[in-house]
């Protein structure tokens, strides 16, 4: 299971202007600015990031659900004058703090929420340290003659927030995203990242992927499928799921040409499974995007004596998009096949 759980809060801090809020941007920003040698000074920005986790923390702490990765995704607007490697860096945030109202376009600025100096409203409650009090944990994704999107692996500080004695609180002051501690103090210009926020108009707003492994197998008397030509389906597919519940696919296969022969049923309509090493993925259907990756870990088909399924949180994805099923196949009929099975297996998320 890939479950995403899409920020309750956002902002970018400014240090060259230390009590500005943004919190109601459409981009966030990772800069730095270097002044001219006449006027030495440096100036970064980061990009602070809060959750909602209670509902993926009460599962993961009941015991129903064991978390194993945790990743923090950022999807890349635009990028100006980046050198050919660069690091960002992830840290958990100790504080609590407000997203506030304000844009950079605002003038005169605004200073309610989240700032380089403060948490909050300005002049209320400040950062124990400026630009964000952050823990001990740091991640990073290094990036070398790239510009994409980043994806950060924050496991060890997420499990941290679980295991906190008010995990949904601590969850909620999520993480800081900035470049390297060298980068950000040294003399060379890193150029501007610029990522979309959850106030963007785009379909790309950060997000946290939270990953286990929730497959099980068994077969009961069902033969795997073999022949050369396979149709691959889904069952039971509504087409239209309300956001806040939870849906179990049932994957089904069955010969193209099945061989006729005497018998009590239909050989075309005989359901067969697929083997162990099959996986789903969900697309956007009008964007082409991948929502959900294949994953070898984390997206495994499960069998029962019925056929393969896999169940999917309808609240991980965004409403009012239509989505496509794909599945992929290995080593069906010998070491090495890879077949893509995509019928157009479409759904859509409602309100």
């Amino acid at each position: 299971m890939i479950y995403s759980i899409f920020p309750s809060k956002d902002t970018t801090l400014y240090e060259a202007s230390e009590s500005v809020n943004t919190g109601l941007d459409s981009i966030l920003e990772v800069t730095k600015i270097v002044s001219e040698s006449n006027a030495p000074g440096l100036y970064n920005t980061r990009i602070a990031l809060g959750f909602d986790i209670t509902p993926i923390s009460k599962s993961i702490n009941s015991g129903s659900v064991t978390m194993q990765d945790a990743y923090l995704n950022l999807y890349i607007s635009k990028a100006e004058a980046i050198p050919y490697n660069y690091t960002l860096c992830a840290k958990n945030i100790l504080q609590d703090w407000d997203m506030g109202i304000g844009k950079l376009s605002h003038n005169p600025e605004t200073t309610t929420g989240a700032s380089w100096i403060f948490t909050d409203e300005s002049g209320s409650t400040k950062w124990t340290v400026a630009g964000g009090t952050t823990g001990s944990v740091i991640t990073s994704q290094s990036f070398t003659y790239e510009s994409g999107d980043a994806r950060i692996n924050v496991s060890e500080s997420f499990g941290g927030f679980l295991s906190s004695s008010d995990s949904d609180v601590a969850g909620s002051r999520g993480w800081l995203v900035m470049r390297s501690g060298s980068e950000e103090v040294n003399n060379k210009r890193y150029g501007s990242l610029k990522f979309f926020s959850v106030d963007t108009h785009t379909i790309y707003p950060p997000k946290l992927d939270v990953c286990w492994d929730d497959s099980s197998w068994s077969t009961g008397s069902l033969t795997m499928i073999t022949s050369s030509e396979a149709l691959v389906y889904i069952k039971n597919n509504k087409f239209e799921y309300k956001a806040d519940t939870r849906t179990r696919f049932e994957v089904r296969a069955r010969d193209v040409f099945p061989i006729q022969s005497y018998g009590t049923e239909s050989a075309a309509l005989k359901n067969y499974y697929l083997p162990s090493s099959s996986y789903y993925s969900i697309k956007d259907a009008n964007s082409e995007d991948t929502v959900v990756p294949f994953d070898s870990n984390y997206t495994k088909l499960s069998c029962t004596s019925n056929g393969n399924y896999f169940d999917l949180y309808m609240d991980g994805l965004q409403a009012e998009r239509t989505y496509r099923i794909v599945v992929k196949v290995e080593d069906r009929t010998y070491s090495g096949q890879v077949e893509y099975f995509d019928n157009n297996n479409l759904f859509k998320i409602t309100r």
